[in-house]
């Protein structure tokens, strides 16, 4: 197998057909099949069902697909480090996050303590899309949250050490409501699902992984009468400062993005979560890491309610 044919294979899942993926390469269709069968014949596999509607990723094509990207992507941060011979002097790195806005105050605080030249990014996204962009390398670390329970916690540290991750807590905390400030039940010292019933639910959308395993909520409200579904952090926002929505997190506010305009109660329950960073097992944690990890620990610290702790 060479660099090629991984990178035609993937060229052809992107366009979903052998036609437009020669079209976007510049080589013949022929070459294509030939690298695509040259690979299934090496491997025993079939990448690829053809149709005259183009192509569909098999089973077995989708795992190849996986390892494919995450292989392209160490080849092209090799090629990057080492084309010129010289180390580069920019620095990379780039983390993907549940909806949490203490992750954003954390990552102002990482990037103030830079000096140097650098390429960082931030992004949001879908639980599944947290573990999947660690696993391909378009993040150096993931943050993610779920239930510390033999169903919940056990299912996902299986379902990260099983494809090759691990794990790190920041923080251990109890499910609090989000409320916008002048929502009726604002004030409440503490509060119950049933008091919350009559009120709509959000939670945040997450595709086609949308097991409870991969709620970013720590909570279900199965006495919900009224349900919205979003999927970003600024839709949630807008919805808990203009209407009476609430959702269910961590209790951590931060206050220089959140102003007082969002209230945390403390919920009724038993439960109890956990937040970690993942990161890949054969690579371990660089140093920027370990920094953005500081910076993250720092901004919980300054921002917990009650109920949330600290290791």
């Amino acid at each position: 197998m060479t660099i090629q044919q991984c990178r035609y294979i993937l060229a052809i899942t992107r366009a979903g057909s052998m036609n437009e993926a020669a079209k976007k390469l510049l080589v013949s269709q022929a070459s294509l099949s030939a690298a695509v069968r040259e690979i299934e014949e090496e491997f025993g596999i079939r990448i690829f069902d053809r149709s005259n509607k183009g192509v569909r990723v098999t089973k077995d094509g989708t795992e190849f697909i996986r390892y494919a990207r995450q292989l392209m992507a160490q080849y092209e941060v090799i090629t990057d480090r080492y084309r010129t011979g010289e180390p580069s002097s920019v620095r990379n790195f780039a983390v993907t996050a549940q909806h949490y806005d203490f992750v954003a105050e954390a990552f102002v605080s990482f990037l103030k303590q830079f000096r140097t030249d650098y390429n960082l990014s931030l992004k949001e996204a879908r639980t599944a899309q947290v573990i999947d962009d660690v696993l391909g390398l378009r993040s150096d670390i993931g943050i993610l949250a779920y239930l510390k329970d033999p169903s919940g916690g056990v299912y996902m540290e299986r379902y990260l050490r099983r494809h090759g991750l691990e794990f790190r807590e920041f923080l251990e905390t109890r499910p609090h409501v989000f409320l916008g400030k002048n929502h009726p039940l604002a004030g409440r010292a503490k509060l119950s699902l049933e008091e919350l019933a009559d009120y709509p639910y959000m939670s945040y959308d997450q595709g086609e992984s949308g097991a409870a395993e991969f709620s970013e909520e720590l909570a279900e409200n199965p006495a919900a009468k009224k349900t919205v579904r979003i999927s970003d952090r600024a839709t949630l926002m807008n919805l808990l400062l203009s209407t009476d929505c609430y959702t269910i997190g961590t209790g951590i506010m931060t206050s220089d993005l959140n102003q007082g305009s969002v209230v945390s109660v403390p919920l009724e329950s038993n439960d109890v979560y956990s937040l970690v960073l993942i990161y890949r097992a054969d690579l371990g944690l660089s140093e920027d890491a370990l920094t953005f990890i500081r910076a993250l620990e720092e901004a919980t610290k300054n921002n917990a309610a009650s109920g949330v702790r600290l290791p």
